[in-house]
């Protein structure tokens, strides 16, 4: 059977799924999620960046609950990016935050949420209803 799986970002920074109508699981900072697989060498909506200059003027975000953390590491420096390799399958990472940005191309909502990398200054950038419907990203085993 097919799950659908609906999300829903709170106004406090955290989301909340329902899986057909059954189950509810609220995910929000700190907690933890899991790579999925890859249907190529990398994975399709997940990017990895790196942050290699820091300005010294970044805007602070509210580290409780991860808002504004876009604004915060994106404002200003530099940044290595691309697409998170197949090798991450399976791997489990921290959430850092979830916020609601607007698609530059179509004007809609996108459901981003922020992973702590492996590595300082590193995370992993997930388009997070496009990650869980492919697979790509799940709920801890």
């Amino acid at each position: 059977m097919r799950r659908l799986l609906i999300l829903f970002f709170a106004m406090a920074g955290s989301l909340q799924a329902q899986t057909a109508g059954e189950v509810e699981v609220e995910i929000s900072k700190g907690d933890t999620l899991q790579i999925g697989k890859a249907k190529a060498a990398v994975f399709e909506h997940l990017d990895m960046y790196r942050k290699t200059r820091w300005a010294g003027n970044e805007p602070s975000y509210d580290t409780a609950t991860g808002s504004g953390f876009f604004q915060s590491f994106f404002a200003t420096g530099d940044f290595d990016v691309a697409e998170l390799p197949k090798a991450y399958a399976g791997r489990k990472f921290v959430v850092l935050g979830v916020e609601v940005l607007s698609n530059k191309k179509t004007g809609q909502p996108l459901n981003i949420m922020y992973l702590q990398g492996e590595k300082p200054n590193m995370i992993i950038w997930v388009d997070f209803d496009k990650a869980f419907e492919s697979g790509e990203l799940k709920l801890p085993d």
